[in-house]
């Protein structure tokens, strides 16, 4: 689960300690504190975080000066010691203080950077030090001393116990049902492998996950390069965004783009070489001598092949879909919500699972509904991608019992629901009218998302035409081979661009609509360092 599990946490100590108890916290990094009710801002903290502003305030102003306002901002990282809290901001303010004291000391050029640097450090330390504290909401206790809490991963318990020693009160696991509608709010703290983060940012269009729901951008950073390379398939176009990539990721600000497109260039590259495509040049693949793939799925291509690769298409999303109505199943058993679970997200996987060869079957009957359960013809797909000869009749027979079965639980679930809900027999036949419409409508919906997959080949079709071109101006000579530069240059920019845009469309659209709500609260660490600094607590 790439939303991690949480823990919430409390944590107790007498007035003297609160600097030393919140110095560990902020250390330990990962703590989210929260708001509840009875909470209030401790006057001690309170005055800590005043005396952080005082000093960032101040020095922002000498930053800003005639004396520091044209000196280069050097990179170097300073290190302060503190105890606790309270000690870290009087050390602070015990730097800004000798500068301001006479700033005149600073004439050379090493010495004003010098004093940039420490400036810079204790500029950033004291807004994080009152960004943290501003953050910070207690319980008074009876006796004088103070709680506190918030939420921590689950897995860094063991570090958090040792770090805070007689500080901590207690820890209990959160429920994933807590990141449910009405339950009290429960932060999402991502936890993905590098190569997944780069991915975050398509996931985070639409929202971040709730605490306990499924996060689809695991999934999503392996489906996402798999349709852009099955649309995009060239090792040339792949070397090309590969070189784009690190240009963006070295040379400008727009790293995770770059980063991402490293991932795509990889996907490209890898299905343009099965396919036996380089800047629209063909070649015999040495995949091919290992594993026999279809002709249609090589860059040989001709018109007769369109009808196997928009199968081909349709066939990948019915599987990407399904994959879609399954974690709607999950995400609503993981939230508590088990009759909507299985009355009406569990039969929606089931009446898609067997709906889809059922429609093979009657398209494979040119829509003759007369002969669906006679016909010994093959059914379509399975024989033209599998090599299944399986007649009309047996897909029909054994497909359509489920397809009924699940759209009678579906027609039934509504009421059913309304009924335990309110218990109350006329909101249960209202609710009957509406199991009606949501089950209809699940026909015309399945239908037309699954509709949407043509355009993977539909786009890898036209990348083939595309690359034939070019290829076929680079045989043409020397005069073709300028020419053919500049159409590779087009293809790979539009083409490229189109393809990313239908792919994210894919995504985010078509298949996250099928399960993600997206209305999860970030988890908002207490920050311990910063680009100009560190703190080293004794």
């Amino acid at each position: 689960m790439a939303v991690a599990p949480l823990s919430e946490v409390t944590l107790g100590a007498s007035q003297k300690d609160v600097g030393v108890l919140l110095a560990r916290l902020i250390e330990f990094g990962t703590f989210h504190p929260v708001k509840e009710k009875g909470m209030t801002q401790d006057i001690s903290i309170l005055l800590v975080a005043s005396k952080a502003q005082d000093v960032y305030a101040r020095t922002s102003e000498l930053l800003r000066s005639e004396e520091f306002g044209k000196t280069p901002r050097p990179k170097e990282v300073e290190t302060f010691d503190a105890h606790d809290l309270r000690e870290l901001v009087d050390s602070l303010d015990d730097y800004l203080r000798t500068i301001e004291g006479d700033p005149s000391l600073f004439n050379g050029e090493e010495d004003r950077e010098g004093v940039v640097s420490v400036l810079l450090a204790v500029q950033e330390a004291s807004l994080m030090v009152f960004n943290d504290l501003q953050r910070i909401l207690v319980l008074p206790q009876a006796d004088g001393s103070v709680r506190m809490k918030g939420f921590a991963p689950t897995k860094s318990l063991g570090q958090l116990k040792a770090l805070m020693g007689p500080f901590l009160v207690e820890a209990d696991p959160v429920s994933p049902k807590a990141g449910s509608a009405g339950e009290p709010y429960v932060p999402s703290l991502l936890v993905n492998p590098r190569v997944v983060r780069f991915f975050e940012s398509l996931t985070l269009m639409r929202g971040l996950p709730r605490y306990g729901e499924v996060d689809p951008t695991p999934i999503l950073a392996l489906v996402f390069p798999l349709f852009f390379g099955l649309m995009f398939g060239d090792v040339g176009h792949g070397i090309a965004l590969l070189a784009f990539g690190t240009y963006l990721i070295y040379k400008t600000a727009y790293v995770s783009w770059g980063k991402q497109l490293l991932v795509l260039s990889t996907s490209t590259t890898v299905i343009g070489f099965v396919r036996g495509s380089f800047f629209g040049l063909t070649f015999t693949s040495p995949v091919s001598s290992i594993v026999r793939l279809p002709p249609a799925f090589t860059a040989a291509f001709t018109l007769s092949y369109i009808p196997f690769l928009l199968e081909l298409a349709i066939v990948i999303g019915t599987f990407h879909l399904a994959s879609g109505y399954a974690i709607s199943f999950v995400n609503n058993e993981r939230a508590g919500n088990w009759v909507y679970a299985l009355l009406n997200r569990l039969p929606t996987v089931f009446l898609y699972a067997f709906i889809v060869p059922l429609g093979f079957a009657v398209a494979g009957t040119g829509l003759n509904f007369g002969v669906l359960f006679t016909s010994t013809a093959p059914t379509p797909v399975f024989n033209e991608l599998l090599g299944l000869k399986i007649p009309i009749e047996e897909t029909v027979k054994f497909s359509l019992p489920f397809v009924v079965a699940s759209s009678i639980v579906l027609l039934a679930g509504h009421p059913i629901e309304g009924y335990l809900h309110t218990h109350r027999m006329k909101t249960a036949l209202k609710d009957f009218g509406v199991g009606v419409i949501d089950t209809a409508a699940k026909f015309f919906e399945f239908f037309t998302n699954t509709l949407s997959y043509v355009r993977l080949g539909v786009l890898l079709i036209t990348t083939t035409l595309l690359e034939t071109l070019t290829g076929d101006v680079l045989k043409s000579g020397i005069i073709g081979i300028p020419i053919g530069a500049f159409l590779n240059v087009c293809v790979i920019g539009l083409e490229g661009l189109v393809i990313y845009i239908q792919d994210m469309r894919l995504q985010l659209y078509e298949w996250f609509s099928q399960f993600y709500a997206g209305t999860g609260t970030p988890f908002l660490p207490l920050v311990s360092r910063g680009i100009h600094f560190t703190v080293s607590w004794t």
